[in-house]
């Protein structure tokens, strides 16, 4: 490999690492806050209940349905998941027909770096998108994702 190229993948790879750990911790951080709030209000929530006929009451409304509901604080968003598999792949995939278009301007003789680089981001934006299909599929089929009202008025 042509020592150029090699700040040119290094110094990018370490940021988007220290970027990654910056982001994780955050937010691992903020659902722990969010937990500790969490199990605050709801405790003293239930501190107010006399008698456990009172709880059951309470659990029975939509007021305590919504309570319980809310008692998980990670929620399933199939929506951002998917969003965020569909812009790694179109970013990933337009960086790797890029490469394959910059690859003759790459000074090596095969231009075999810029090939594989090339190959590499097509073949890695191509799973993102062919796995976020894949989610869009299941989520549907398992009732994550709810039809939209404009393809509800759509199929009328």
């Amino acid at each position: 490999m042509n020592e150029v190229f090699i700040p040119i993948i290094i110094v990018p790879t370490i940021m988007l690492v220290i970027g990654w750990i910056v982001r994780t911790m955050s937010t691992n951080r903020r659902l722990r806050e969010t937990a500790k709030l969490q199990t605050e209000m709801q405790t003293k929530l239930l501190e107010r209940f006399g008698t456990s006929q009172d709880m059951l009451q309470f659990l029975a409304s939509d007021a305590g349905r919504k309570f319980m509901e809310s008692a998980t604080v990670e929620r399933s968003n199939p929506h951002g998941r998917i969003l965020g598999g569909v812009q790694a792949g179109v970013l990933l995939l337009l960086g790797g027909v890029g490469f394959f278009a910059a690859n003759p301007s790459f000074g090596a003789d095969d231009g075999g770096f810029g090939h594989f680089l090339g190959i590499m981001g097509v073949m890695l934006g191509a799973g993102f998108l062919i796995s976020s299909f894949i989610a869009v599929r299941l989520s549907k089929s398992w009732g994550l994702l709810k039809p939209s009202p404009l393809t509800e008025q759509a199929s009328e």
